[in-house]
């Protein structure tokens, strides 16, 4: 039910005109396809984790050295966890 109402935001649709989604391009593989794309267009991906942003940040380097990604890390809590984020992140 919340894919449904999610799907019918304009705003969020991943499937509207000028957007694509990609998956499944095996790790290593998926930096040379950002590379090729990011020739063209904007890019957004999302990592797992913090290790694989750190892999494909280092993959793009070799396969795209103009290519300035920007590395947001992930929040270090879960959302009503009791623990506030480590203030490196919050600063």
């Amino acid at each position: 039910m919340a894919e449904a109402s999610l799907a019918s935001l304009p705003a969020l649709a991943l499937d509207r005109p000028g957007r694509a989604t990609l998956g499944g391009a095996p790790e290593g593989f998926d930096a040379r396809l950002l590379a090729s794309l990011s020739a063209s267009r904007e890019l957004l991906h999302i990592c797992v984790d913090d290790a694989r942003m750190a892999q494909l940040i280092e993959d793009l380097a070799f396969f795209a050295p103009d290519l300035q990604p920007i590395a947001v890390p992930a929040w270090d809590c879960l959302p009503y966890d009791r623990v506030s984020p480590h203030r490196d992140i919050v600063a």
